[in-house]
């Protein structure tokens, strides 16, 4: 009987192992962030990689760890600009082609900043920009806080 129970419990933490270690991940968006692109409670299928570059869709440990799913904005290294008013009420990122934007725009009020990703960090965004929590809030993402890429969505 004892033996039973024995071998029972070692195969029981052998398939929570495999369970815990298996490349892809079942993932439920939560929230309007993603939107168009993904739906609030969409299911999505993720798989853990390190190979991530600009436009991926990636699974997050956001700074206060829960999980978020956002867009690669930068990679590391990239500079990007933020141009706030001097009242602090408006912020827009730019990319590295902000000076066309120059040209439409006064700089009488506005601060521009040119920031840099550091190394091994990501720069996040959602899809939807107005009701997103992200990167142009807490900063950027310590790659070994990334762990999966999403790379297609299972059901709506």
């Amino acid at each position: 009987m004892k033996k039973r129970l024995l071998v029972s419990l070692v195969i029981g933490c052998i398939l929570l192992l495999l369970a815990y270690c298996q490349p892809y991940k079942l993932v439920v968006v939560v929230g309007r962030s993603m939107m168009p692109t993904y739906k609030n409670r969409q299911i999505l299928l993720a798989k853990r990689t390190k190979d991530f570059k600009k436009s991926d869709i990636v699974v997050a440990l956001s700074d206060d760890r829960s999980l978020i799913v956002k867009r690669i904005l930068y990679t590391p290294e990239e500079y990007y600009y933020y141009m706030m008013k001097k009242n602090g009420v408006f912020q827009l990122i730019v990319d590295n082609s902000y000076h066309s934007i120059l040209e439409y725009k006064s700089l009488d009020d506005v601060y521009m900043m040119e920031l840099k990703v550091p190394k091994d960090h990501y720069y996040l965004v959602g899809d939807n920009l107005n009701e997103s929590d992200d990167s142009r809030r807490f900063g950027t993402i310590d790659e070994k806080d990334i762990l999966y890429k999403v790379i297609q969505w299972i059901l709506n």
